[in-house]
């Protein structure tokens, strides 16, 4: 029975990795405001890593140790994987992260054409990060691509532009 817990722990684990890698981060967000720290990829990495240590254990110890054994091995990396993956990263998003009102005034590039009354897409760079998003010409004309416009505001992540110089 024990087995089959590790198994299914390291199943969930692993599977969870190839799924994020595939896909994308999934549920990016912690579970719970007050424990920052329960994010779906430590939640994953301390399952996989108490069910493969507790695979191994099984077969070397009694079960109440290969339990503690695992449980141990598992905080340790979950903490380690926590302290010097996740946080860092946290940080370094943190000081990428634009205002969005902030780009308001800003010159952008149209990177695909926007047709009358319809969307298209700009691209700008702000404090060495390039940003892009869906955009509207703000008096409703089309916008050639490669033209040069000014942010006038921004609505439900839909930038609203003006062609420069108009």
């Amino acid at each position: 029975m024990l087995n089959l817990v590790f198994f299914v722990c390291f199943g969930v684990g692993v599977g969870f990795v190839v799924i994020s890698f595939l896909i994308g981060e999934i549920g990016g967000e912690s579970f719970s405001a007050g424990a920052s720290f329960l994010t779906p990829s430590v939640i994953a990495s301390f399952l996989m890593v108490f069910g493969g240590v507790g695979l191994i254990a099984q077969h070397r110890t009694v079960e109440v140790v290969a339990i503690g054994v695992s449980a141990l091995a598992a905080l340790a990396v979950s903490y380690l994987f926590f302290r010097f993956v996740i946080i860092p990263l946290r940080r370094a998003q943190n000081t990428s992260t634009v205002e969005k009102q902030s780009l308001i005034g800003r010159d952008a590039t149209v990177v695909e054409f926007i047709p009358q009354g319809r969307f298209g897409k700009i691209a700008l760079s702000v404090n060495g990060s390039k940003l892009s998003g869906p955009a509207k010409s703000e008096d409703g004309n089309e916008i050639a691509r490669n033209q040069t416009v000014e942010i006038v505001y921004i609505d439900k992540n839909t930038y609203h532009v003006r062609r420069k110089g108009f």
